[in-house]
């Protein structure tokens, strides 16, 4: 049809369709690694990737928390940071997400980490990732994500340090646990109406929450800084381009309709944060991060 646009390429709905119709709901997630990739997880040992195969790269643990680790700036790409000081963020203590990794580049400081978690973006933008992306940078992928980029870039995959994220949802190389298991996973704090919770524990897995933004933030709390900053989280004014992109060269932005979600599960981190003496802290003038009383702080404003 003229004008469609896909977000992966067609094989991969066809993978999707296939392993649904095969296995069913319990087991249809294989499809994040089906066909071809197979991990090592590095709770079994040393981890390691492969491809049809072969070897293509290392997998890592997660890092202990860091004593003394004075913030750490989870770094989305909101269109709020179009306007600000981009400059001022300290990319050594920066976790990019997704579109944000144009902070990085080859003459800039390594950033603190990359997140990635859908393969969509690694389709439309593996090339950016390939040039912006310094070797040896901490780079926390989902699964897909790192099948995905097995597909069009391994020899830059095997020049990163790879974490892997997985999902209490969608385990790697396990069933769909119903509500029944995920509500009985010690790791995991819900809110007191049940209906969002986080994990306190990524290493064994993330609860997702419909923005990448909240799988950085169980990151960082795991971590024990003193402060932890939201930059380009705005949650709100997603018909404008994110800040890197133009009008004429947008892509799809589906936080509207999951931003109920990530503000219910963001009270969680807030609290938790709080729990914990952690300073949390917006710099995003327009985010709806201020509704649940996450201060903001103009840090980032010219």
């Amino acid at each position: 049809m003229r004008g469609l646009r896909l977000n992966r390429p067609a094989h991969r709905y066809f993978a999707r369709l296939y392993l649904l119709l095969r296995y069913g709901r319990a087991d249809g997630h294989a499809e994040a690694w089906w066909p071809g990739l197979a991990l090592t997880l590095p709770s079994r040992g040393d981890g390691a990737i492969h491809y049809r195969g072969r070897f293509v790269a290392p997998l890592l643990p997660y890092p202990a928390p860091s004593e003394g680790r004075d913030e750490i700036i989870i770094v989305g790409s909101g269109p709020s940071l179009a306007a600000q000081a981009r400059e001022r963020i300290p990319l050594e203590s920066a976790l990019l997400l997704n579109g944000a990794i144009h902070l990085a580049g080859p003459h800039a400081p390594r950033p603190l980490g990359v997140i990635i978690e859908d393969e969509r973006f690694v389709y439309r933008h593996w090339r950016t990732i390939v040039a912006r992306v310094p070797a040896q940078a901490h780079c926390y992928f989902s699964t897909g994500v790192i099948r995905a980029l097995c597909e069009t870039a391994p020899e830059w995959l095997a020049s990163q340090s790879i974490h892997h994220l997985d999902f209490v949802h969608r385990p790697y190389g396990k069933k769909r646990p119903d509500a029944a298991g995920l509500r009985n996973l010690p790791f995991l704090r819900w809110s007191d109406d049940g209906k969002a919770a986080i994990s306190l524990s990524p290493e064994l897995g993330l609860m997702p929450i419909g923005s990448v933004a909240g799988s950085a933030a169980q990151l960082a709390l795991s971590l024990a800084p003193s402060r932890i900053g939201l930059a380009g989280i705005d949650l709100t004014n997603t018909s404008r381009p994110r800040f890197y992109e133009s009008d004429a060269d947008k892509a799809m932005s589906r936080i509207g309709a999951a931003s109920e979600r990530i503000l219910a599960t963001f009270s969680i981190i807030r609290d938790e944060c709080a729990r914990r003496g952690i300073v949390l802290e917006n710099y995003s003038p327009v985010s709806r991060l201020a509704e649940i009383g996450v201060p903001y702080v103009s840090r980032l404003e010219g």
